[in-house]
């Protein structure tokens, strides 16, 4: 059983213990609704910077040491501020974060440049969400044709033009062939490849149909090759920018 914590913990008066207080009641709440007495993984939904981060771990302890929550997780945090919460946890004796669920594809790979590394050096494992990027990994879509017919990136025109690049139909088409090759769908590939990668534990997907479900479930058998990795890399290469790119043409890494 995992939940996220929604409720922005910067609203209304912010006196001293006030946020610890609403996490704990939040929690309460929530195992009310849900008729259980546990929480596996408790997980933030974002960092509040306008609460400090002590604040909100404490709180987090509090549930822990009461056996309400299990683990603990962030979502949608900077890298600072999670290196900072890391640290924090270390020095205060409290809880700390063991998952980061955060949005990665082959299309949105800017987790690369920090967060991967933090995860890697601190424990975490990456929870990728929109991990088809919308559905664009899926195999509907097709260079110089629209959206089909009510797929999310039809609405969503904005997010489309994103991808709607020569990288974006170079990583495509990547995806596609590996699939051909190895008689497995787009969106299998697409997923198999997060779960290749270093420091991910699994991945959230959404499905709207049996069909869909079943086309992500065979992600589990596809057995990516170190070759085939390379290849999805390649395709859906994107510019680190300074310094990243510095360092990595010396060092071949960061």
């Amino acid at each position: 059983l995992a939940t996220k914590f929604r409720f922005r913990m910067g609203e209304g008066p912010n006196s001293t213990g006030a946020s610890r207080y609403r996490i704990v009641r939040t929690v309460e709440d929530s195992l009310r609704r849900l008729g259980t007495d546990r929480i596996d993984l408790y997980q933030i939904h974002m960092q509040d910077i306008e609460t400090p981060e002590e604040e909100t771990l404490r709180a987090l302890d509090d549930l822990v040491h009461a056996g309400k929550v299990l683990y603990l997780g962030a979502s949608n945090y900077a890298a600072y501020r999670l290196t900072d919460s890391q640290w924090i946890s270390k020095t205060e004796h409290l809880h700390r974060f063991v998952a980061l669920q955060m949005q990665y594809s082959l299309m949105v790979r800017d987790l690369e440049r920090e967060h991967v590394p933090l995860c890697q050096k601190f424990g975490l494992g990456i929870l990728p969400w929109s991990p088809l990027a919308a559905g664009f990994l899926s195999g509907k879509y097709a260079r110089n044709q629209p959206p089909p017919p009510g797929v999310r990136l039809e609405k969503w025109k904005e997010r489309f033009a994103a991808y709607d690049s020569e990288r974006g139909w170079r990583t495509l088409d990547a995806v596609n062939a590996i699939a051909e090759e190895k008689e497995t769908t787009a969106a299998a590939v697409s997923l198999a490849w997060l779960l290749a990668k270093p420091a991910v534990s699994s991945v959230i997907f959404g499905a709207r149909s049996v069909e869909q479900l079943d086309d992500n479930l065979k992600a589990a058998d596809v057995k990516l090759s170190a070759e085939d990795v390379k290849r999805l890399d390649d395709a859906s290469a994107f510019e680190l920018g300074y310094p990243y790119n510095f360092i990595a043409n010396i060092q071949k890494r960061w």
